[in-house]
């Protein structure tokens, strides 16, 4: 890991710190005014507008890999036409969207389980969800300035100050105006807008040389992106399928109510998915630099280094939340059955725990080109997922029985699918050994269970009743995983490479 990766890595761990923060506040507030089944519902509708993705997904997952190689190529004139030709797409794909989702909003009451008297908000939150979509997906684009020149903690401050925005229009529309659902639309779409005006700077500022002419416009490049990325929509379709489509199932299946407590306990594994995302997307410019150059070995020495990073910090939370979820849900929306949240929440991570650290795997598909195999093995593991949750709902009746079971067979095959296809397909990729990653998933696994063990030895003697009392917890149990995580995971080289990064972003603060 350079000096730029680790201080992108630090940087997006503050903006996740703060994201975090806000939606910690920010949902027992929304649920307080909103209640809970409509909270699912704004959810539902993100997940909807997700839907169309499985078309943008295929040409603008692959733009950040061509337009870098072609920019660090000196090649500017490709790098523009990429660029241009996707912006272009977006526009075509954009207009696709409305129309889709015009229809789908009208004809909104007959596709979902919605209550009349909640009917109109809830399309007027569906609309703001699209508006946002489009903004994102043009934002999305100009975003690979950042990613291209290896600026992450520039896409992390964008990030941070969107949070804050949307905290801050929300706190105001429920304070001072008769609460709808549709202001969490608002708010997001505020927050898009912040995304796309800061990353279109940053376009100017870090890619001059990036442009945007009508007769760069080359079909050619689409054809390119989209023959490279087809495969992509296939795996977000198996996303879709694997989690995606739990609260769809849970609001046909169970109910309203019910899909907003399943809602609620995804919170925290949402937030969790999204920072080690974000984190593993850190090391891809580099990847992708060292791919053009043919440095294989240093991929494998960044690709070790960054999932025993996340390994460390993925056992804490799996450790805290199924240890102690039953005292933080009781503190944190008091109005819900903790019990139950806890129990989703805890066989949730239990899959996560596992899945979460190897996310950096996923990245050498997309860097290396070969996405048909894994996105096909995705789909696979997906199908079967969702094949099995319609079967066993078939035999089951009682709702928190059918939400955990939902729950557990997602778990489930998230779990298999990296222990038994990750590993093996990314190493063949970069043509490593089979063995390559085994053993630090043997390490990671083991971390996860010992600081597992420890926190729910903790929580046998401890009695939380408080939130101080939690958060003195949640400490020491983060101290306890950072120790043994480092020490079972890292050899001495890595330590110093560690204390390095640290020492180095702690100097650029000091002369700033």
């Amino acid at each position: 890991m350079n000096k730029q990766t680790g201080i992108n890595f630090i940087a997006n761990a503050i903006a996740f710190a703060i994201n975090f923060c806000i939606s910690f506040f920010l949902t027992p507030f929304i649920i307080e005014n909103i209640g809970v089944e409509a909270n699912g519902f704004v959810t539902l509708a993100n997940t909807f507008v997700d839907y169309a993705t499985l078309f943008t997904i295929a040409i603008n997952s692959m733009a950040g890999r061509f337009i870098t190689i072609k920019i660090h190529q000196k090649n500017n004139l490709e790098a523009s036409k990429y660029f241009t030709s996707v912006v272009f797409a977006n526009i075509f794909f954009s207009v696709i969207v409305v129309v889709v989702f015009t229809f789908i909003i009208l004809f909104l009451e007959k596709l979902l389980n919605i209550s009349p008297a909640s009917l109109n908000d809830i399309k007027i939150l569906f609309i703001f969800v699209v508006l946002n979509f489009i903004i994102t997906l043009f934002a999305s684009t100009f975003s690979i300035s950042a990613f291209a020149t290896d600026r992450l903690d520039k896409s992390a401050f964008v990030n941070a100050l969107g949070c804050i925005l949307r905290a801050a229009v929300l706190v105001l529309c429920y304070s001072f105006f008769r609460p709808y659902t549709f202001y969490v639309g608002i708010a997001t779409l505020i927050q898009g807008c912040n995304y796309l005006f800061n990353h279109m700077r940053y376009r100017r500022r870090l890619t001059p040389e990036l442009l945007i002419r009508r007769n760069y416009y080359d079909f050619s490049c689409i054809k390119e992106l989209l023959i490279s990325g087809i495969w992509n929509s296939v795996s977000k379709l198996s996303t879709i399928l694997s989690s995606g489509l739990d609260l769809l199932i849970a609001n046909l299946f169970i109910g309203g109510i019910a899909m907003g407590v399943l809602n609620v306990s995804k919170t925290a594994s949402n937030v969790i998915i999204l920072l080690f995302g974000t984190l593993a997307n850190i090391f891809v410019p580099q990847l992708t630099i060292a791919y053009a150059n043919n440095k294989f070995a240093e991929m494998k020495k960044q690709l070790i280094f960054s999932v025993k990073i996340l390994a460390v910090f993925s056992s804490i939370p799996a450790a805290i939340l199924i240890g102690f979820g039953d005292a933080f849900y009781s503190l944190w929306v008091p109005s819900q059955d903790a019990s139950l949240l806890h129990t989703l929440t805890a066989i949730t991570f239990l899959g996560l725990a596992i899945a979460l650290p190897f996310e950096p795997l996923y990245n050498v598909f997309t860097v290396s080109n070969k996405i048909k195999i894994s996105s096909l093995a995705l789909i696979i593991f997906s199908s079967a997922s969702i094949l099995a949750t319609f079967i066993g709902l078939g035999f089951i009746h009682a709702e928190n029985a059918r939400l955990i079971y939902i729950v557990s067979v997602s778990a489930l095959f998230t779990a298999l699918r990296v222990i038994s296809f990750l590993p093996i397909y990314s190493a063949k990729c970069l043509e490593f050994k089979v063995s390559t990653f085994y053993p630090v998933i043997a390490r990671s696994v083991a971390a996860v269970i010992i600081l597992t063990a420890i926190s729910i030895a903790l929580s046998c003697f401890i009695a939380i009743n408080t939130w101080i009392g939690l958060i003195a917890v949640c400490i020491v149990i983060a101290v306890v995983g950072l120790f043994t995580g480092i020490a079972s995971l890292f050899n001495k080289e890595e330590i110093h490479q560690l204390l390095g990064i640290i020492k180095q972003f702690a100097f650029k603060l000091r002369t700033k």
